[in-house]
């Protein structure tokens, strides 16, 4: 199992929620969807040993979806840039 797993889901499920935000429109799907992760991320909370809900996580948080969402549009452009080649 890998280390750290349910911090590793719980980054994911914040940085998506983030991004259903972001979203525009508000279909069933997505108040369904944005309903199951709010309820992954709670019983997250109750299985992790580290408190999710502080600076120190919320600063992590941040960092990691940062450099994600960097990486993302990075190879999307690099794709996008291969494409119209």
């Amino acid at each position: 199992m890998s280390e750290n797993l349910e911090v590793k889901i719980y980054i994911v499920s914040t940085m998506l929620l983030d991004l259903l935000d972001e979203s525009k429109g508000e279909t069933f799907f997505k108040h369904r969807l944005k309903n199951n992760i709010n309820k992954t991320i709670t019983e997250l909370e109750k299985i992790t040993e580290e408190p999710m809900e502080n600076n120190e996580t919320s600063l992590f948080i941040s960092n990691v979806w940062r450099d994600l969402e960097n990486s993302i549009d990075r190879h999307l452009n690099k794709n996008k840039d291969e494409v119209l080649l």
